[in-house]
């Protein structure tokens, strides 16, 4: 898919197609969400109120996208997840003593990890995984996936608009 059908799309569907898109955008990665952030914020968002409709849209598409890589994680669970490292952790470069440190720091400090993660590019696209595997709280790691989505959407469309207005 190439820009111009993104922006084809975003001009015949704006705020469903906004969050369709960013909900797309965690199963296929077909541009980096930050491009396709800042070009919506420079096709759809005219003002500040366009600004708050597209966050909403893309926040909430992002975060089904999400909830889905988490349920994904809940349904393989934590056996399995540790049963494929040690089987084949050796290929990606990850121990299973390593993979129990991480386990273990992910389990101390979920929710700010959640958070923080949905602001780190590639991080964001696969941490709801963990959460799912490990359990975090549904209610937490909602808030945590609405909040951390929000800062990263709201930043680049907002840098679309500004690029808008400024051209």
């Amino acid at each position: 898919m190439t820009v111009g059908h993104i922006a084809a799309l975003i001009a015949g569907h704006a705020v469903l197609g906004a969050g369709l898109l960013a909900l797309a955008e965690k199963f296929l990665p077909m541009v980096p969400s930050s491009a396709l952030l800042i070009l919506l914020g420079m096709k759809t968002v005219a003002g500040p109120g366009d600004l708050a409709l597209m966050l909403a849209a893309t926040t909430l598409g992002s975060s089904v996208g999400c909830l889905c890589l988490y349920g994904l994680g809940r349904a393989l669970g934590e056996g399995r997840c540790a049963a494929f490292v040690a089987r084949y952790g050796q290929y990606i470069l990850l121990s299973r003593a390593r993979y129990d440190h991480l386990v273990e720091g992910y389990r101390r400090h979920h929710f700010q990890v959640t958070l923080l993660g949905q602001t780190i590019p590639t991080a964001r696209a696969y941490l709801p995984l963990p959460a799912g595997i490990f359990r975090m709280a549904p209610g937490r790691f909602v808030l945590a996936i609405l909040m951390g989505t929000s800062i990263w959407n709201g930043a680049f469309l907002t840098i679309g608009y500004i690029i808008r207005a400024g051209a």
